[in-house]
């Protein structure tokens, strides 16, 4: 299944369409499952990265980062965003990355593992995380549920506005395939004009039970399943599920 290259044309807004989000919290959450799986890392590879606002915060509190994401465009904001912390940042496909050592923790946050359309795909991506992890090292990862990406339906447009960026969202969702393909329309102001922006994202749903099998297979020991930002169980109408897994 063929994608266009995304976050390339929303790579220079992303930062200002995305204000709305508690970063700090995220990685906040992060820090109690470590606590709550006695981990104490000092490296973390962060998959998926993006313009590098986890990786932010991550370098903040004195971890050693390492950032991967597979657009050139996002990587330049972190870059430029990241600089004085002399962050480590990879151009790198998902399902083929390596690390010359290995880390305490792999994170991939703000459902970037549903862009990968293949269960081949995810499973490759698996794979490279178990072999760039230390023994007893964490894999932690969020995604959209099929509950979730279901909700994204054909009736389901809406609209917001941060920091001069206007943006329209629209979706649609297909049963068959388990795919939500959502189109993003931005209207940026710049020099008094407006600059309209748009790209297409598609996500796959996976279930538990396929997370779970895909995991155990490419050699992680432990798996559990959390309901965003808490440590509720995930149950059917989980709309975004926290995967912690750990490597033995």
């Amino acid at each position: 299944m063929k994608k266009k290259k995304i976050y390339k044309a929303l790579a220079p807004y992303y930062d200002r369409l995305m204000d709305d989000v508690d970063y700090k919290g995220w990685i906040e959450y992060i820090k109690n499952i470590c606590v709550l799986n006695r981990l104490k890392p000092e490296t973390i590879l962060d998959l998926g990265c993006g313009t590098g606002n986890p990786t932010f915060y991550l370098l903040k509190d004195g971890y050693k980062v390492i950032g991967i994401d597979g657009s050139m465009e996002m990587l330049k904001v972190a870059k430029k965003k990241l600089n004085a912390l002399n962050p480590i940042l990879i151009l790198s496909r998902f399902q083929s990355f390596t690390v010359k050592k290995k880390v305490d923790m792999v994170i991939s946050l703000f459902d970037s593992l549903n862009n990968l359309l293949l269960e081949n795909d995810l499973r490759q991506t698996f794979i490279c995380v178990l072999n760039s992890l230390r023994k007893s090292g964490l894999f932690v990862f969020d995604m959209n549920t099929i509950y979730g990406l279901s909700l994204m339906n054909s009736s389901s447009t809406f609209t917001k506005e941060n920091k001069g960026v206007y943006s329209i969202w629209k979706s649609r969702f297909d049963k068959k395939e388990l795919l939500t393909t959502l189109s993003i329309t931005l209207f940026v102001t710049e020099n008094g004009h407006y600059k309209r922006v748009e790209e297409t994202h598609i996500e796959k749903g996976y279930s538990r039970w396929t997370l779970k099998r895909l995991l155990k297979k490419v050699g992680f020991k432990k798996v559990s399943f959390y309901e965003h930002l808490t440590f509720r169980r995930a149950g059917s109408k989980t709309k975004r599920v926290v995967v912690v897994a750990r490597k033995d």
